[in-house]
């Protein structure tokens, strides 16, 4: 009779550490005998009978956390490590393009001195400015602004600040001397943000945010008003594959197409803004999401195909909306929407995360003891 073994990597939430973790590995059956019965590792993991039906809803998964080791089939070790939240590598990708002078609540241009007009750049920036400020400790920033220079469809290599701990004055001193200019290559830009962040070889998970006000042009080939929708979508994807998550701000009234720039980028969907307070907000929720939702371990899964992610003992389904993704690499777990949003309001405190051997296809029960 085949076993299936599922250990528990226990993380406590908090915003600043996690608790002990329990992790599956490759390894000999006598290592696994010794952590189930002999008093080591895999204490508190389940054996489940492969091939007996699922326990119900609650069960405990079968028995199996003491007496004698598997059969030698089942060889899958275990491994017992601590872990904690490291800062996240945040590449904010701003849009100040000519369209940024105009008001967050309309297409109208504010340079035309309407009265009671916001700005879309003003606005963006000084949101920024506080978000940098207040979370200085927890994420290291960097900076690319698009178009290069204000200038048509340019987009120059590299960033204009690099990704450090220290970044914080010199991003706020230059945005704060930038005005709106040229057109709005994102996927060119979002290109070179990607091969960019492959240069940061310092171990936090990457993610990019972008923030724009609108449909992205300068399509190669075409004019520099062409769009270039799908070769957004297309650059995108690839960061995302690259494991850099994108989170998305739209800024003012006509932003299509953007939940799908944000669900190439594994974070569901965009967040609107027309306000200040808006964006404030936009940025609040996406520093939570990378500070307080991403969990790195020291160990990759055996089977990245095997993992299953607990909520408060419930099930959470791996998608990229409301449920959990990898991020960075197989050793970041990311989770998402509401989800996320549960941790960091405090409804729910527990997270664990099954690693189970490879090639087994039991599917991981509905809640956990």
């Amino acid at each position: 009779m085949k076993k299936f073994i599922y250990s528990m990597m226990l993380v406590g939430v908090t915003a600043l550490s996690l608790g002990a973790m329990l992790f599956v590995g490759c390894g000999s059956p006598d290592q696994l005998g010794q952590g189930i019965g002999g008093g080591g590792g895999m204490a508190g993991a389940a054996v489940i009978d492969q091939d007996a039906s699922l326990p119900p809803k609650g069960g405990s998964g079968g028995s199996g956390t003491s007496g004698a080791p598997p059969n030698p089939d089942a060889n899958c070790g275990s491994t017992t490590s601590n872990t904690s939240h490291m800062p996240a590598d945040v590449l904010l990708v701003l849009d100040r393009s000519g369209s940024m002078d105009y008001s967050t609540t309309a297409d109208s241009n504010c340079s035309s001195g309407a009265a009671g007009c916001t700005a879309r750049w003003p606005a963006l920036t000084t949101a920024v400015d506080s978000t940098l400020t207040t979370t200085a400790g927890s994420i290291s920033w960097g900076l690319k602004l698009y178009s290069s220079n204000g200038s048509g469809c340019t987009v120059n290599n590299g960033v204009e600040v690099a990704i450090s701990a220290s970044s914080v004055s010199a991003i706020q001193t230059l945005i704060g001397n930038t005005s709106p200019g040229g057109n709005t290559p994102t996927a060119q830009t979002i290109q070179t943000a990607t091969t960019y962040l492959k240069t940061v070889t310092d171990p936090n998970n990457k993610v990019i945010l972008l923030a724009t006000d609108g449909e992205p042009n300068c399509a190669p080939g075409g004019s520099s008003s062409t769009t270039n929708v799908q070769g957004t979508i297309d650059a995108i994807t690839a960061a995302k594959t690259a494991g850099f998550l994108v989170y998305v701000i739209g800024i003012g009234p006509s932003v299509g197409n953007l939940d799908n720039f944000a669900s190439a980028g594994g974070t569901g969907n965009y967040y609107p803004a027309t306000s200040p307070a808006d964006l404030a907000a936009a940025l609040a929720s996406i520093t939570k999401a990378v500070t307080t939702c991403t969990f790195t371990s020291p160990t990759s899964p055996p089977d990245v195909n095997n993992v299953a992610v607990y909520l408060d003992k419930n099930l959470v389904q791996k998608d990229n909306a409301n449920g959990w993704s990898f991020g960075a690499n197989d050793k970041t777990i990311v989770l998402n929407g509401s989800s996320c949003a549960k941790i960091t309001s405090g409804a729910a405190s527990n997270v664990q995360i099954l690693y189970g051997c490879p090639g087994d296809k039991l599917p991981p029960p509905a809640t956990i003891p």
